[in-house]
Parts: structure tokens; C-alpha cells; sequence
């Protein structure tokens, strides 16, 4: 398969060779730079557009012969704009994912309400079933459009950067909340994601999107192990840093030490801070750094100092 945009014979692509394959019960995390085709693929895979060569299966059939209605039946979308629906109390709001179930009318049965009732407490936002959306936090605006994503009772979830406007603690909340359903409720959840710490701590299995346009696909050790994640930006002053599980900024260095600190917490601390003043920590270094805690710091010479800046110093 591949996936780009354009009309006619006018066609740009970004992607191609794709062979992706979701399956129940797995948290997937589609991962790549900004413009690197993550929400062009998606279209794709949601049927919202037709890949420019090949095709989507969804459950065994072409996406060409499924109904929108059969497609509400089989995947439901959290798109990545901001929730808006101030109106709507949460239940009303989690309710909208009954349409397909409710016929013409769009009138809930005791069953549709029970439903409704169930995915709220899922997500963990029953106590604030009757309370308007606009009374809520990002976070809990994200859980609400979850809740309604699950009431559509579908086998796939796609989510189009469900993080994207949120704090550290619902970043997490939300991944963690999206693994338990994958693996509790046997969805297959597809998202996209800029957090690289969370979905390689979360995520049953990668697509890496690597900056000459390759999609690397595998369990999250075998894409990481692969060296994938070191393709992404195409950067060489930006490194991928496998004991964070994150990327960071590869400074120019004045000098490679090695540092001996007993405690593993201000080890990092440490290291973080040394390369913020252009200091290189290489276990293979001839010359090292002795910390006891942040003001104790010996220098190769035996000169205690107190501060990082110090240490630069030294070496300038």
C-alpha cells in the first residue's frame, strides 16, 4: 500500500510498500516526525481517503465494499482537534457513539444507556456523567471522547494524537488508560504519538516512521534494538537515548569524562546537567568527574567545586 495526497495525476507520496497489520487486544503507536505522513496514514486506515495504491482490509473485507454504517460498526476515531460540544453533559456527549446502534431515530434503549453508563465508568469519569463538557479539564475532555469512541462497541480505536494538548500527568493517565482497554476490553488501538517516552513504555508494538520515509514495524524491544528510532529526525545534533526512552540534544562538547557517583538518581541528574554546559559523559573516558551530591563535586585535579559551571570551567 501507499498513502499521500494529491488529485488526479497530480499525486505526492509519502509512504509506500506498507504491509500493516492491527490486531485485537494490542496497543500500537505510530510514531515520526511532524510531516512525515502519520495523519495521511491514518485517513487511510480509518477509510476517510483511499491510498493512492493498494488497499485496507477491515475484518477480513475490501474497505471499497464496506457501507458507513458497517464502518461505524468496525472503527471508531478520536480525532486529534480540540474537544469542544460545551453544551453537551458528558453522558449526552458519550451517547453520540450509539448512532450506529440507535437506527434513524437515534433514541436510546435501556441497553444503549447501560452502555453508555459502562464506558463512562471505563474511562473513569461516572461521578461527572451530568456535568457540561465545557466544565472540564483536557484531560478529562480526552477520557469523555474515549468513552465515546467505546461506545460505538467497535473492534479498532484510532486515536490521531490524543495527547496532543495535555499536561505530563493526563499524557500518562491517557496512555495508561489506552493500554488497560487494548488489553482488558480486546481492542485494537492504533495511535500517533510525539510522547516517545510513554508510547515505548506503553505500546505493544511500533510503526516508526523514519525521516527517508522507511515505516519500521515490530514489537516495541525489536524496533528499538532495530536502531529505527535513531532515523527519525534525520538529525545528527538530536539523539535518540535508549535509558530515557527519549530523545535529546547532542550539544558540541569541550571535553569527555566519566563520572563516579554511587547514587544512580543524581548520576543521571548529573549527566543531564554536564551536558547542558558542553560536557560529554563517556563511561570509556580517561578523566573523571567525582560527585557526591550536586555541590560536591571533585575535579580531576582533587578541587572540590560546587556547581556544574564550575566544571566547565576547568576544562575551557
Amino acid at each position: 500500500m501507499a498513502v499521500g495526497f494529491g488529485q488526479g495525476s497530480k499525486r505526492t507520496t509519502l509512504l509506500k510498500g506498507l504491509n500493516l497489520r492491527l490486531e485485537q487486544g494490542s496497543l500500537v503507536a505510530l510514531l515520526g516526525r511532524n510531516g512525515a505522513g502519520k495523519s495521511t496514514l491514518i485517513r487511510d486506515i480509518t477509510c476517510d481517503s483511499a491510498p493512492i495504491e493498494g488497499g485496507v482490509e477491515i475484518d477480513g473485507m475490501p474497505a471499497s465494499a464496506i457501507t458507513k454504517h458497517q464502518l461505524s460498526r468496525l472503527v471508531a476515531l478520536v480525532a486529534t482537534e480540540r474537544i469542544m460540544g460545551g453544551a453537551f453533559t458528558i453522558s449526552e456527549l458519550v451517547a453520540l457513539g450509539r448512532q450506529p446502534h440507535t437506527g434513524f431515530l437515534g433514541r436510546l434503549s435501556h441497553h444503549d444507556k447501560e452502555v453508555v453508563k459502562e464506558c463512562l465508568e471505563a474511562v473513569g469519569i461516572s461521578h461527572k456523567a451530568q456535568q457540561h463538557v465545557a466544565s472540564l479539564s483536557d484531560g478529562e475532555r480526552q477520557k469523555a471522547m474515549i468513552a465515546k469512541a467505546l461506545a460505538q462497541e467497535t473492534p479498532i480505536i484510532v486515536l490521531d494524537e490524543p495527547t496532543a494538548f495535555l499536561d505530563v500527568a493526563s499524557r500518562i493517565e491517557t496512555m495508561q488508560l489506552l493500554h488497560r482497554l487494548a488489553h482488558e476490553q480486546n481492542k485494537a488501538v492504533l495511535l500517533s504519538s510525539h510522547d516517545i517516552s510513554q508510547s515505548l513504555l506503553l505500546a505493544d508494538e511500533l510503526w516508526v516512521i523514519t525521516s527517508d520515509r522507511e515505516v519500521i514495524t515490530g514489537t516495541t524491544e525489536q524496533v528499538v534494538m532495530s536502531g529505527a528510532m535513531d532515523r527519525v529526525f534525520g538529525d545528527s545534533s538530536i539523539v535518540f537515548n535508549g535509558d530515557l526512552c527519549d530523545y535529546e540534544a547532542l550539544l558540541p562538547a569541550i571535553a569527555r569524562v566519566r563520572l563516579n557517583c554511587a547514587d544512580p538518581n543524581l548520576a543521571r541528574c548529573m549527566t543531564n546537567a554536564m551536558l547542558r554546559n558542553g560536557i560529554a559523559v563517556d563511561g570509556l573516558s580517561d578523566v573523571e568527574i567525582n560527585i557526591e551530591d550536586v555541590n560536591h563535586i571533585a575535579l580531576p585535579d582533587g578541587k572540590i567545586v560546587d556547581s556544574v559551571k564550575d566544571v566547565a570551567e576547568f576544562f575551557k
